[in-house]
C-alpha cells in the first residue's frame, strides 16, 4: 500500500471516530435536556400538589415559593452549587467561573447538559421544604432558605455522599436520601423552628385545616409521576445507559404506593395522591438494582407508612402541611433501607449493595437535614424573623405578602 493510502485510510478512520464521537455527545446531550425538562416539569407537579393542600387564602403564596426556588436555584447553581456538589477544590470554582463567559463548548455543550439536569434535582430538593412550611412563613424568610438550601445545604450533601466524594457511602441511583429524604427533613427541622399555624392545635389536640381544592392536590401528584420518569429514567446520564428495569420499577413502586396509602388511610383520596409520590420517593435508591416485584413491594411499604408517620408527626406537635416528612423524608428512608434488602441477589436483585451502607447514609440524611434545617430557621428567627404576625396568618399570606388573592372573583365578589 502506497505511504498516500495509508494516511488516507488513517484520516478516514479518525474523521468516522470524530463522527461517532459528536453524534453520541450529541445524544447524550438531547438525553440529558428532555430528561432534564421531564423533571422540571415536576416543579408544576410540586406547585398544584401544594397549592391543592392549602387553603385558598394562601395558594398565591405556595406558587410564588415554588418559582422562586426555580429562579434562585438556576443562578446558585451556576455560580456555586453546581461545582461544589462534586468538588470542593478553589481551583476547580475559578475553572468553572472563566467558562460560564464564553460561548465556546466543546463536546456539544454536553457539561452543561449536565449542569442542567443537576440543576433541577437541586430545586426539587428546595421546593420540598416549602410544603411542610406553607401558610405561616414569612416570603422573605422563605426566599433565605431557599437560597442557603440550593447554594449549599443541598450541593454540600450531595458532595459528602455517593454522588459526589462518597465520603459517606451509599447506593442512590436517583435520590431517595440525596433529594427527597434530604429536603423532607431540612422541612421537618423547620417546621419545628416554625411552629404549628394558628387553629392547628386545641389543648394539645390536633385540629384538621383542610385544603382548598383536592382535584388540584391530585393532579399535582400524576404531573410528578410523569416528571418521575425523567428522574429516575434519565440518572443514567447517558442513552447509551438508559434501562427498561428503571422504567419497570418506577412504575410498580408509584402503583404500590399509591396502594398503600389508600389502605392504611382507609381509602382518603389526599392520603392516596401523597401515597403514589411517596412510592416514587422510595424507589430513587433502589430503581436499577431491584426486580419489578421489589419495586413494587418497596412502594406498597412507603405508601403504608404515610398516613401513620403523618399522625405520629401530629401527636409530636408539629405542622406539616403537605405531609412532606412522611411523603419525602422517611418515605426516602424507607426506599434506602429495603434498597439493600431487595437488592440482593437472594432476593432478585442485582447485588452489589450494603444494607449497612445504606443505614448510615439514612442516619446521616436524617441528621445532617434536622439539624441544619432547624438552625437555619432559627438563625433567621433570631434577625429577620421567620414567621408572619398572627394578623396576617389570619387574613392569608397572598394578601399579606403578595396583595393579590388566587380567586379575586370571589374576594371581591
Amino acid at each position: 500500500m502506497a505511504t498516500a493510502d495509508l494516511f488516507q485510510n488513517v484520516s478516514d478512520i479518525n474523521s468516522i471516530v470524530q463522527a461517532l464521537t459528536t453524534l453520541a455527545n450529541a445524544s447524550d446531550v438531547y438525553f440529558l435536556v428532555v430528561m432534564g425538562v421531564l423533571v422540571f416539569m415536576m416543579q408544576l407537579g410540586f406547585a398544584m400538589l401544594e397549592g391543592g393542600q392549602v387553603r385558598k387564602k394562601n395558594v398565591n403564596n405556595v406558587m410564588m415559593k415554588n418559582m422562586v426556588d426555580w429562579l434562585v436555584g438556576c443562578v446558585l447553581w451556576l455560580f456555586i452549587g453546581g461545582v461544589l456538589s462534586t468538588s470542593i477544590n478553589p481551583a476547580d470554582f475559578i475553572d468553572w467561573w472563566s467558562k460560564i463567559f464564553s460561548a465556546n463548548w466543546p463536546n456539544n455543550g454536553l457539561d452543561l447538559a449536565s449542569w442542567f439536569f443537576g440543576l433541577v434535582f437541586c430545586a426539587t430538593a428546595a421546593t420540598i421544604v416549602s410544603g411542610g412550611v406553607a401558610e405561616r412563613i414569612k416570603f422573605s424568610a422563605y426566599v433565605i432558605i431557599s437560597i442557603i438550601i440550593t447554594g449549599l445545604l443541598y450541593p454540600l450533601f450531595v458532595y459528602l455522599g455517593p454522588w459526589g466524594a462518597s465520603i459517606v457511602p451509599w447506593h442512590d441511583y436517583a435520590g431517595s436520601l440525596v433529594v427527597h429524604g434530604l429536603g423532607g427533613f431540612l422541612a421537618l427541622g423547620a417546621i419545628a423552628a416554625l411552629g404549628p399555624r394558628i387553629g392547628r392545635f386545641k389543648d394539645g389536640v390536633p385540629v384538621p385545616i383542610l385544603g382548598h381544592n383536592i382535584p388540584m392536590a391530585v393532579f399535582g401528584a400524576f404531573m410528578l409521576a410523569i416528571g418521575w420518569y425523567g428522574f429516575n429514567v434519565g440518572s443514567s446520564l447517558a442513552l447509551s445507559d438508559i434501562s427498561g428495569l428503571v422504567c419497570a420499577t418506577t412504575t410498580l413502586a408509584m402503583a404500590g404506593g399509591g396502594l398503600g396509602a389508600l389502605i392504611a388511610s382507609k381509602k382518603d383520596v389526599l392520603f392516596t395522591a401523597n401515597g403514589i409520590v411517596a412510592g416514587l420517593v422510595a424507589i430513587c435508591s433502589g430503581t436499577d438494582i431491584v426486580s419489578p416485584i421489589g419495586g413494587l413491594i418497596i412502594g406498597l411499604i412507603a405508601g403504608l407508612q404515610v398516613p401513620i408517620v403523618y399522625k405520629l408527626i401530629e401527636k409530636a406537635g408539629l405542622d406539616d402541611v403537605c405531609g412532606v416528612v412522611p411523603v419525602h423524608g422517611t418515605a426516602g428512608v424507607v426506599g434506602a433501607i429495603l434498597a439493600g434488602i431487595f437488592g440482593m441477589k437472594a432476593l432478585g436483585g442485582a447485588g452489589g449493595v450494603s444494607i449497612v451502607e445504606q443505614v448510615i447514609g439514612s442516619i446521616f440524611c436524617i441528621v445532617y437535614g434536622t439539624v441544619l434545617g432547624y438552625v437555619l430557621a432559627k438563625i433567621i428567627d433570631l434577625t429577620i424573623g421567620l414567621r408572619v404576625s398572627e394578623e396576617e396568618e389570619r387574613k392569608g399570606l397572598d394578601l399579606a405578602e403578595h396583595k393579590m388573592p388566587a380567586y379575586p372573583e370571589e374576594e371581591f365578589a
